[in-house]
């Protein structure tokens, strides 16, 4: 360990409060940012501190593998991480559907554009179309 000993002794002060979850300067998260925050040191000066460092993060072990976490928290979290890679599967297939539908609209927006033009390119070869002449307007209160 290359940190003073003020230094060591508000890490270990700190990592006590970390660990019984009554942070005083930071948001109490079981890190090495967080530790040096709360220890009031920087993150380099707590990075020194190997055997300190060491001890938290053998404490930090302890709490989530020990017999504090119940083998039901355990199964529940594999249960959620099998459900996360499921839901990622089907949203991943889903966009993979979602594309496939835009390809076949787009080219069926483009077959429909081409006959459109087609049909105008007609119509305007075309000389034997009538004009029907204009309706009529309504004023307002005359019967229909």
């Amino acid at each position: 360990m290359s940190v003073t000993e003020e230094a060591a002794a508000a890490l270990e002060a700190a990592m006590d409060r970390l660990l019984v979850g009554e942070p005083v300067r930071s948001d109490g998260s079981l890190t090495v940012a967080s530790l040096a925050r709360e220890a009031g040191v920087s993150r380099a000066t707590a990075y020194r501190a190997d055997e300190i460092l060491e001890r938290f993060r053998q404490k930090i072990e302890e709490r989530t593998s020990g017999p504090d976490v119940p083998a039901t928290l355990r199964e529940r979290i594999s249960e959620l991480k099998g459900e996360l890679r499921e839901a990622r599967r089907a949203r991943h297939e889903e966009i993979q559907t979602l594309r496939r539908s835009v390809d076949v609209l787009a080219q069926q927006v483009q077959a429909l554009t081409l006959d459109n033009h087609a049909l105008r390119e007609a119509l305007a070869r075309s000389a034997s179309v009538t004009a029907l002449p204009p309706r009529p307007t309504r004023t307002p209160g005359s019967p229909t």
